[in-house]
């Protein structure tokens, strides 16, 4: 009863990520379903006939209230066709600047050089590979491969394994886990107390479960099995999932290098422009903008390239050599850059 209610609340999140994790773990909780406690034999596999039935035909019925329910949500619009492009453009960020561009610039900076007009993100719609892009390979990373860690070795609890994937997935399909509201203890992202505190609270909730997960499949349940094989099973399962994220995240970084990516560098975003130009060195021209410019508005203005404030106005360390253009009133912010190369006003 306790799947069945959380289906039904999947369903009524009105949500596409919903529905995938629904089929996701109505697939894998009827899957388990075989090998249980008075089994039946049927081709060979052994499973318990009844319940199994009536579930699958329940999960049938609610997937089809659900589809009809959802009709219109389901049809590919921009929010599911843009997708592919905002991930791609987040593995080509990270790929350039694998150590991260820093806590929050991953999607003003996706939106002003990598992505076409008509498509602005806060986040990458994705929170693995937000995290990724933008606190780089050791943190990205770690936290990878504990979710790796965790699916390859935590199904011997069955029900948690299948929340653990569920959440992981929706937080693939969309920006759950927002690392933005998250750590922002000042402002709570912008929202009240309480869901601040729920943010938190579904955060931990995946931390305690992944934790749970590996905890019983490494110590545990070896415990309870006097076959030594399995220890060694689960123990190769562990380092076949780091493995496998680390030559994930090479291959990434080999195969989606370009000169064309921005390139983070402090305060600043470097990039060509295109393909094939040549980046500017820190001695390029710089560029300074204040709230009234947005990153990409001003990117348009330099499509050879340039090296501008990631941040609105002009950072107290900046150090310029060469060319230095000054949009809205950062040209303001400090009297003696007035004499440098342009003033320009909204």
């Amino acid at each position: 009863m306790g799947g069945v209610a959380r289906w039904l609340m999947l369903a009524m999140t009105y949500s596409r990520t919903g529905m995938v994790v629904l089929a996701m773990e109505a697939a894998v909780l009827w899957r388990g379903a075989l090998g249980s406690a008075h089994p039946t034999s049927v081709r060979g596999r052994r499973w318990n006939a009844v319940p199994t039935i009536w579930g699958i035909i329940l999960t049938v019925c609610l997937a089809c209230v659900a589809a009809w329910w959802m009709w219109p949500r389901l049809a590919l619009d921009g929010a599911v066709m843009n997708r592919p492009k905002i991930w791609l453009a987040g593995l080509k960020l990270f790929a350039v600047n694998p150590l991260g561009v820093g806590f929050g610039k991953s999607g003003e900076i996706a939106t002003a050089f990598m992505l076409p007009d008509g498509i602005t993100v806060r986040t990458l719609v994705n929170s693995h590979l937000t995290l990724l892009a933008e606190m780089g390979v050791f943190v990205g990373g770690a936290w990878l491969a504990f979710i790796a860690l965790a699916l390859c070795v935590g199904r011997a609890m069955r029900r948690t394994w299948v929340a653990f994937a569920g959440l992981a997935l929706s937080a693939f399909s969309a920006s759950i886990f927002d690392w933005h509201v998250l750590f922002d203890f000042a402002e709570k992202g912008g929202y009240g107390a309480v869901n601040f505190a729920l943010a938190w609270g579904l955060f931990g909730a995946f931390v305690v479960m992944g934790v749970g997960c590996v905890w019983r499949g490494l110590f545990l349940t070896q415990r309870r099995r006097d076959a030594e094989g399995f220890w060694r099973m689960a123990s190769a399962k562990a380092v076949l999932a780091v493995a496998g994220v680390a030559v994930a995240l090479c291959a990434v970084v080999v195969g989606l290098w370009s000169d064309a990516t921005p390139r983070v560098k402090g305060e600043y975003v470097v990039v060509g422009g295109r393909v094939g130009a040549r980046v500017p060195t820190d001695g390029g021209p710089c560029v300074y903008r204040d709230e009234g410019w947005s990153l990409k508005s001003v990117a348009k203005l330099f499509p050879n390239g340039a090296r501008s404030c990631i941040r609105p106005g002009v950072p107290a360390n900046a150090e310029d050599s060469g060319e230095v253009w000054l949009f809205g009133d950062a040209a303001d912010a400090d009297k003696r850059r007035c004499s440098f190369a342009f003033n320009a006003r909204m």
